[in-house]
Order: structure tokens, then sequence, then C-alpha cells
């Protein structure tokens, strides 16, 4: 097929394994005393499920007769005695790692007493009466990072009783969800699942996707866990915001262990949850950990998502290259994971885009190898990216290879050669398509008309733009012209010279009423009004302008200015400079007034300049 001959000339490849091996932090580990002197091990955002320790933990809390207590969420070697023992010391440092997963993520951390609250490690004191209200009114008001947050205990502030039984606490539950007080909410969930109360799930999942939206990622991750652990069953949406808001965050081993809980909880995981982490996997140069995480997927049972496949193999065709990206895809054949079309345009869009042409043909030649052939999608990616690089002979080529394989083109591979010749100064070949186009009983929609309009206006064809405008805007029209449309026929003919037809059209503009001309129409106006020597009419177009708001640059007042103080109409020239000053997009630097003044003076209007210059001290803008 395409390019066969050139596959000889391109280096062959030989296949080899990943050279990106798996960095220390994001190997299997298991957790390791910390040495005498040694740095604080580091602390993990992954949540694990609760044991028998924390049954204990929730047992002795019960007996303690105090008027307060303190509220727990432990992991498996957090042990009480010594938190209790390092209440006094001024730092705490512990190490905890995932005993559920095979991936590994540090980060260093040091904890101090007064830094609690971070992370997973939570303690904050309850008391059994009362949840006193956060210093934080609402997320609206203020979007910091849990990590900088700290609660402020006030005795006037609202209070939300603990001794309420289910019902009330629920209701409570759903009127700060309404109100969008998601922090105490949040807390309310906590305490109502310390107490065996089970929370309201609608409200618990609204909760969760308000605190994912304002970053609260972990907040989010409580709740849910919350949720679960009641019974409830979050659905799809609700996990995979969590897992992409996890991701983003790069807390992938957290997002992993909440995909391989969700199939436990009621709601297996779909093709956007496993996107979402292979993503941001390959966006962190994990390659060989992204294969790897699909290919254990599609071990437990996982369909083959061709979707999957297309967006691990596209990041790796961006990030390694074609070969390894077709090595990938003959390692995961093996697993019954193929690839379709798709995944083969997902990769000539990127390599074509870039103008590879020689690894656009290896992908060619190995989709031909797998019994495939082109679609009309990949012709049209390979003739747009043909057209961006100048490579005319080889469109050419394409459009017979389409014409021999009798893939018919689109409405967009029309409209990619119709823009394509057009862009080339080959108009009438893309009048010629538009014509097959039209033959074919295609309708060329508005994008067809304004790129034929722009090119006939740059061919200075303007009765035929005109022609192409006045059918548009009969009534039997399917396709009525845009403001676009308008611009670009009026400009065409101010660069043409012709005022006339370019004030008609205006005209015809104001009076419909249907399309409002813009700052882009009166701009046009004005620079074909001074190259034709009407400065007046420029002048009284920029009064428009200022009136509507319209934003004209420094540059067109200064060239009315000019204009002005050529034909000796000074009175003129300070009525603009007047404009300009007092314009909220005025110039804030002089240097824009001495430029111009200097342009005055060295056209030999050296008295426009001084009485020009003199305006401007009175009015302090020098």
């Amino acid at each position: 097929m395409v390019y066969l001959g050139l596959l000889k000339q391109h280096p062959s490849f030989a296949c080899t394994s990943d050279q990106n091996p798996l960095p220390s932090h994001f190997a299997p580990t298991q957790p390791q005393p910390p040495e005498t002197g040694a740095k604080s091990p580091a602390i993990t955002t992954t949540r694990l499920p609760y044991s028998s320790l924390h049954r204990k933990l929730k047992v002795l809390i019960d007996n303690l007769n105090s008027s307060y207590i303190f509220y727990f969420f432990c992991f498996y070697n957090f042990n009480l005695k010594d938190y209790l023992d390092d209440l006094h010391k001024p730092s705490k440092s512990c190490s905890i790692a995932s005993q559920n997963s095979n991936y590994q993520v540090k980060t260093q951390s040091t904890i101090t007493t007064s830094q609690r609250y971070h992370h997973s490690v939570q303690c904050r004191g309850i008391c059994l009466d009362r949840i006193t209200d956060s210093g934080v009114d609402s997320w609206k008001r203020n979007r910091i990072n849990e990590t900088n947050f700290t609660e402020r205990h006030s005795e006037s502030s609202n209070r939300i009783f603990v001794n309420n039984n289910e019902q009330t606490n629920n209701d409570l539950l759903q009127n700060l969800c309404k109100k969008w007080e998601l922090i105490k909410a949040a807390r309310l969930v906590a305490v109502m699942t310390r107490r065996n109360q089970i929370p309201h799930f609608d409200s618990c999942i609204k909760l969760i996707r308000g605190l994912i939206k304002i970053d609260y990622i972990d907040r989010a991750s409580e709740v849910l866990e919350s949720m679960v652990m009641s019974g409830g069953v979050p659905d799809i949406i609700t996990y995979n915001m969590l897992i992409t808001g996890l991701c983003k965050n790069k807390q992938i081993i957290s997002a992993i262990d909440l995909l391989e809980g969700m199939s436990l909880s009621g709601c297996p995981p779909d093709v956007i949850s496993y996107n979402a982490i292979i993503r941001v996997m390959l966006e962190h140069g994990y390659i060989h950990q992204a294969v790897s995480f699909w290919k254990d997927q599609l071990s437990k049972g996982c369909p083959p998502y061709t979707s999957t496949i297309t967006v691990l193999v596209e990041l790796v065709c961006k990030s390694r290259g074609v070969i390894r990206a077709i090595e990938i895809l003959q390692d995961l054949s093996i697993d019954g994971c193929y690839p379709d079309l798709v995944t083969y345009n997902a990769m000539i869009n990127v390599t074509s885009k870039r103008g590879d042409f020689g690894d656009t043909i290896l992908i060619l030649h190995d989709l031909l190898s797998h019994g495939m052939k082109p679609n009309t999608v990949m012709y049209t990616t390979l003739l747009h990216s043909f057209f961006n690089h100048g490579y005319l002979d080889e469109v050419d080529e394409i459009i017979s290879l389409m014409n021999e394989a009798s893939q018919s083109p689109t409405m967009v591979t029309y409209n990619i050669l119709i823009r394509g010749f057009c862009k080339h100064g080959f108009l009438d070949r893309a009048i010629g398509f538009f014509n097959e186009m039209v033959s074919s009983n295609y309708s060329p929609d508005i994008i067809t008309y304004n790129t034929l309009l722009r090119a006939t206006c740059d061919e200075g064809m303007t009765d035929v733009s005109l022609e192409i405008l006045k059918c548009l805007g009969d009534k039997d029209s399917n396709t009525p012209p845009s403001l676009v449309t308008y611009n670009i026929v009026i400009d065409g003919l101010a660069k043409r010279g012709d005022m006339e037809k370019a004030v008609d059209l205006y005209q015809k503009m104001m009076k419909e009423k249907v399309i409002v001309p813009d700052d882009v129409t009166h701009r046009s106006l004005i620079w074909g009004f001074c190259h034709a020597d009407m400065v007046d009419e420029a002048m009284e177009i920029l009064k428009v302008m200022d009136r509507k708001n319209h934003r004209a640059t420094h540059s067109t007042y200064k060239y009315i200015i000019h204009k002005l103080c050529e034909y000796k109409k000074v009175e003129g020239a300070i009525q603009v400079l007047k404009m300009l000053v007092s314009s909220p997009y005025k110039p804030y630097s002089e240097k824009f007034y001495s430029d111009m003044l200097s342009g005055l003076a060295t056209n030999g209007m050296n008295n426009q300049a001084k009485e020009l210059h003199q305006k401007l001290i009175e009015w302090k803008a020098v």
C-alpha cells in the first residue's frame, strides 16, 4: 500500500525491553523498622481496612470514663499506647505501608504534635455531647489545602449535638449538604460511623462529590469508606471522580487500592476507572508499571477494553516512540488484548502531526500485517498532516488510494481538502471538491463556506464572495451566514479599497439586526477608510467603537492620528488622542506617546506633534 517502498529504507528495529526500571520508591516493599538515628520513615496516604486492632481500640475507647474521648482513624501498625505516650513529645514520626498493594509510592513527612491532622492519620478531640464548628464557614469562602487546615473550637459557634438518634443526624446531614457546609458534614459522618449509625447514602454521595470538587480528596475518601462500611454502595460516577482526584494528587497507590476494592463493594470498575490510573502512570513515566498493571487486571478477568489499549499505546507512542508502542501491542496480544483501527488511528495521529512519516509507515505496515486496512478516518488524518507540511504530491496519492479502496470521503474529509487547497492557492481544485461534495449529497456547513469566502477574497474575487454571501442570506438557505462570514467579506472589500460595498454590507447588518458587528468588523472598516484617504469616516467608526465599548488597538488610534495630522486636521487628531487617553485600554507607557510624536516629527509634522504633546501634558498623560 502507501509508501511500502520507503519501508525498505527505514532502519529495522530490534525488540528491546523497556529501559525504565521500577524506581525504588515504587517497588513492592515490606515495612522495615527505622534504624537508630535514621530519618523518620515515610508516611503514605494509602487507606487500609479495619482489623481486629481497630475493634480492640473501639472497646477500649468505649470504656473510657471521661467527658472527652479521642476519635482515631488508625492503621495496622499504629499503636495507641505509643501514641498516648508521645503526646507530650515535640514530634512524632511513623511508618505506614500498604500490605494489600503490589505498588508502593512513598513520600517523606514529619508530623508534629500541632499537625496531627494530616492525610489519613487523624486524631481530633470530640466531646460526647457536641461537635464544635470549624473556623471554616463554607467551602465557597475558603478553598485551602487540608494539610494547612486548623480546627478552631469556639463556644459561640453553631453546635451539632452527637447524642441525637440516627434519623435526627441524617436530617442534619442532609441540611448541611444542602448548605454546602461540607467540612461539618464530613465530621458528622465520621461521628455517625463511630456511633454505629448508618448515614444517609444519597447525602454521602453528594458530600463525596462536593469534597472532590474542592480538592478535599482525603476527606472524600474517609466519607466513602464510612459509607461502604455502613453497607452503602457508591455509584460508578462517584468512584471514578475519586479515582481521578487521587490520580491528580499523585496518590497512585491509593487510587489502585480504591479500584481493587470496588468489586467487593458491589460496584466493579469500568473503562474510565482503568484509564485514569493508566494515564497518570504514563504521565509520570511509569510505562513498565502501567503495562504490568493492565496485564494484572486482564488476568483477573477484566474485559480487554479497546479504549484502554488505545490510551496506553498512544501515550507510549508520544513519550517513547512508535517502536516501543508496537512492542507493547505485541506483548498485550499474548494476553488476548488486540488493537483495532481506533488504536492505530491514534498512533498515526501522533506521528503524522509531528511530521514523522517514516514512523507512520511502520504503523501502517504493522496494521497491514494484522490483516486490517486503513479506513476513511485514517486517510483523512494523513491528508490533514500532508497539507500542514506542504506535501501536495502525497495528498494526490492518498486521494488515489481512497478511490482504489472505495473509501468515500466524509464531510470532514471534504472540508480538509477544500481548506488545504485554498491554503496553498489552488482555488480551482478547492471549488472542484466543493462541487463534488454537493453532488455526493453532502450539505456544506458554514466552515466550508467561510473557507471558500476567505480564499476568494484573498484572490481578489470579491464579486464571487458577494454572490456566495447572497446565497447564504436567502430564506431557503440551510446555512445562514455568521458574524465571521460577514467579517471575512467586509475585510476583503476593505483591503481591495471597495469601501462603498463594504459600507453597504455593514449597513445591511445594522438594519437587519440579526448579526451585530463587533470590534473586528469596525477595525476592518477603519483600516479600509484610512487607506482610501477617508479619514473622517474612519474617525466616525472609531467613535462608534467608543460608544459600544469595543476595543480599538493602539496602532489603530496611532494610524488615525497620523492621517489626520497629515491632512492638517489637528482638532480631529486631538479628539482621537483624547479618546485614547480616556479609554480603559489606554497605554500605560509613555514610550507609546513618545514614539507617536517622533513619527509625526520625522514625517515633517513638527507643529502638529508639538500641539499634541502640549495636550498630553495638560491631561497629565506624560
